[in-house]
């Protein structure tokens, strides 16, 4: 509800000016523009080159491409486990992936000196994706946060992405969830599961990957929301997400997030349930940071960017950063470094 107050009350003031406070663009504050985010990911790549690969998994609706990083120590070896870090997927969401690329960096610049780096790299491939709709994050970089609701989420089509991914409906579990198929409704799902070539790209990675584990950041809320575990398998798929319920606040700073279990019925279509039903990859969504006091000055009370994103984004990267790392050994464990059976393996086969 709040957001839909701030988008609405935003979209009315034109996204110009308010009570007399000028319309501000982002330049010069905390956050990069997408494309120097993207140069910060390519330039970490070219330092660690016998660590790090570079691979585009896709291309946006405008024509953007998708990169993926994955962290290898050593000789390829497809046996070994795989793990995966998302961010960005909503389009305002800033602060989701600047913890993303500082994770990636922790890894590049700690391997061989941090122990618990070094010991993960060691036996598992880490794939990080820091920005899965870049579209939508130019829109909101254009329009210096200025959005209705729907627009801090859409990608260039008007779709919530993370509405997007294939589902089985739950027989009994007609009743409320978060997906509308109402084009302009802030959750709308598209005209058909990974009709967004973005979820299309992860999709396509998650399957040819076979992850034993995921987290994807989003912003805010510092909560952790858990899937939930269906089919025959579901002992070691709570084993595996009991990493965020303790492991993962464990390592955490000054915050430590509240894990929430979500039921499948009120998630339809979103990236967890769909790695954990589809291909047995047990994933989280955690929603980094919350509103700081920047949001009670007038010039920003309105904009939904700074709802989203805190103004020192590297408070929560220093506070979650670690506890990401230690989360992501934990989920390797956990699992033995495999996927868990899948509930819903028809769900694949929607990948083409």
């Amino acid at each position: 509800m709040l957001g839909w107050i701030i988008g609405g009350v935003a979209a009315l003031y034109g996204g110009g000016a308010l009570y007399g406070f000028a319309r501000r663009g982002l330049d010069g504050g905390p956050y990069p523009a997408p494309e120097a985010a993207e140069r910060e990911m390519e330039a970490l790549a070219l330092r660690h080159p016998a660590l790090i690969g570079r691979e585009v998994i896709g291309q946006s609706t405008e024509g953007r491409a998708l990169h993926a990083f994955r962290f290898r120590a050593g000789a390829d070896d497809d046996a070994r486990p795989r793990v995966l870090v998302t961010a960005h997927i909503h389009a305002v969401e800033y602060i989701g992936a600047y913890v993303a690329r500082a994770v990636a960096r922790r890894l590049a610049d700690g391997y061989g000196h941090d122990p618990e780096v070094t010991a993960l790299l060691d036996r598992a491939d880490v794939w990080v994706a820091p920005l899965l709709n870049p579209d939508g994050a130019a829109r909101i970089w254009r329009s210096g946060g200025w959005t209705r609701l729907g627009g801090a989420r859409f990608t260039a089509n008007g779709v919530d992405p993370n509405r997007n991914f294939p589902f089985v409906p739950l027989a009994g579990r007609a009743g409320w969830n978060s997906s509308s198929s109402r084009p302009g409704s802030p959750y709308y799902r598209g005209p058909h599961p990974l009709s967004e070539p973005e979820c299309l790209a992860v999709a396509r990675l998650a399957k040819r990957e076979r992850f034993c584990g995921a987290i994807n950041f989003h912003s805010f809320g510092c909560v952790v929301f858990l899937p939930q575990a269906l089919g025959d398998d579901t002992y070691t798929a709570v084993r595996a997400l009991g990493a965020f319920q303790g492991t993962f606040q464990s390592r955490q700073g000054a915050v430590r997030y509240r894990p929430i279990p979500e039921r499948s019925a009120t998630i339809t279509g979103q990236l967890d349930p769909f790695l954990l039903n589809a291909f047995g990859t047990p994933s989280v969504t955690v929603e980094v940071s919350r509103p700081g006091a920047q949001v009670l000055m007038p010039a920003n009370t309105f904009n939904v960017f700074w709802w989203a994103n805190p103004r020192n984004p590297q408070r929560w990267a220093d506070n979650d950063t670690a506890a990401a790392i230690h989360a992501l050994a934990g989920l390797v464990d956990r699992t033995g470094g495999s996927p868990v059976v899948p509930a819903q393996p028809e769900l694949a086969g929607a990948v083409s």
